[in-house]
């Protein structure tokens, strides 16, 4: 088929993650069939399943909750948007891979501050973009497509510069940092330092009071906005 060709070779028939589970919530064929295409050319024996709205998506992430979840922008509203941000806090070990036909500016934004483990890809974009970002959400890296990442950088770069904050932040809470907002656990976070998680939970702690932040996603957005994270990051 053309559309293995496409991209097979580009990442030289490696398969990752074997077992991965997969929910696709869409009910047009042709897209089920794409994307089950992408999956099984990059993942061993992945199992898939699919859902045509909310509730089928709740039933099936009760028995998967640790599924990758990738989500047809075109056929939702915000409202079921904002009803999936919720289930991704409900079932926190999911990924979610939101897929839309045109990248627009305050979804977009709306997407980066409060949905911390989705990213974002377009339909148009080639299958190989397609596939890393479908790799990188099943790997709980960060991925946006350049043409969404663009209207973010954009944004961002149109906000008046405010006066910067004095961040009294030490070299090891920074790097805590950049770990927390690519999506680290505080436990993974611990192995990859080895350190006690007790270490890690308070230097996340003081992070938190230093920044005058209450959650994750407030850090990111915190990060973002003064520069403690690079954006490039949510694009490779």
């Amino acid at each position: 088929m053309q559309i293995e060709n496409r991209y097979s070779t580009e990442f030289s028939n490696i398969k990752f993650m074997a077992n991965t589970v997969f929910i696709i919530v869409d009910n047009n064929d042709i897209y089920r069939l794409g994307l089950k295409c992408i999956i099984h050319e990059q993942f061993q024996s992945p199992v898939i399943h699919y859902a045509i709205n909310n509730v089928e998506l709740q039933l099936l992430l009760l028995e998967n909750s640790n599924a990758v979840v990738i989500v047809d922008l075109d056929r939702f509203g915000m409202d079921d948007i904002n009803k999936m941000y919720k289930s991704s806090t409900r079932f926190p070990k999911t990924h979610w891979l939101i897929v839309s036909s045109v990248a627009e500016e305050p979804f977009l934004m709306h997407l980066t501050s409060t949905f911390s483990n989705s990213n974002f890809v377009l339909k148009s974009n080639d299958c190989t973009v397609v596939a890393i970002a479908i790799i990188d959400t099943a790997n709980a890296k960060k991925y946006y497509c350049s043409e969404a990442l663009q209207i973010i950088m954009e944004v961002y770069n149109r906000k008046e510069e405010s006066v910067p904050k004095i961040i009294a932040l030490t070299p090891t809470e920074l790097e805590l940092v950049h770990l927390l907002t690519q999506g680290k656990s505080a436990k993974e976070i611990a192995e990859i330092r080895s350190i006690s998680l007790h270490t890690i939970n308070t230097h996340r702690k003081n992070i938190f009071r230093k920044l005058a932040v209450n959650n994750l996603q407030e850090l990111i957005k915190y990060a973002l906005k003064n520069g403690l994270v690079d954006l490039t990051e949510y694009y490779i």
